[in-house]
């Protein structure tokens, strides 16, 4: 049963059709690609601009919601697959990836999604080794053999290179300075 209005409904943060908020001019749209840690980010987007006008999908490669599996449209206008929040997309050629972890001298092996957040590939791994949370609660993921801290908001499938589909992380604890 459809609900005809004689007027628009009264309330103005209501999503229309089109999947945007009314009154949304401009979105912040963050784009990774495989091999590139850092994020590009757009800043000003019209909510009708196509996704497709932002990223470069080659042949082999899908366009993912950052923090989702599902693969997006890039047809599709920004305000229609974000509504009014950030966009985050990460463009990638795997559909999964092979995490080594190695902590403590040990080795366990994960399978994510390149769009998971290393935040969530942290608790699996965490997980995985057994740890509790008092032991835990300092713990970093960082690439095999570097000293940086991989941000834990970051998708995963960024620090993975270009025709790869497996990545060898470190979980560490972290070093605070004392003073």
């Amino acid at each position: 049963m459809a609900i005809l209005w004689k007027e628009p409904p009264p309330v103005l943060h209501t999503i229309s059709l089109m999947g945007w908020k009314r009154g949304i001019t401009a979105m912040r749209i963050h784009t990774y690609s495989a091999g590139t840690a850092g994020a590009l980010t757009h800043p000003d987007v019209p909510p009708e601009t196509c996704l497709r006008e932002l990223v470069a999908v080659e042949i082999d490669e899908v366009a993912f919601r950052v923090g989702h599996e599902a693969e997006l449209d890039i047809e599709l206008g920004v305000g229609e697959i974000f509504g009014a929040e950030p966009g985050h997309v990460l463009v990638h050629h795997c559909h999964e990836i092979a995490v080594a972890v190695s902590y403590a001298g040990n080795e366990k092996r994960l399978t994510v999604h390149p769009a998971t957040h290393v935040n969530k590939v942290r608790a699996k791994a965490i997980a995985a080794f057994g740890l509790d949370a008092s032991s835990s609660a300092d713990l970093i993921l960082r690439m095999a053999g570097s000293t940086e801290e991989l941000p834990a908001t970051n998708p995963i499938g960024a620090y993975v290179t270009k025709g790869s589909c497996a990545l060898a992380l470190d979980l560490v604890h972290l070093v605070r300075p004392q003073g």
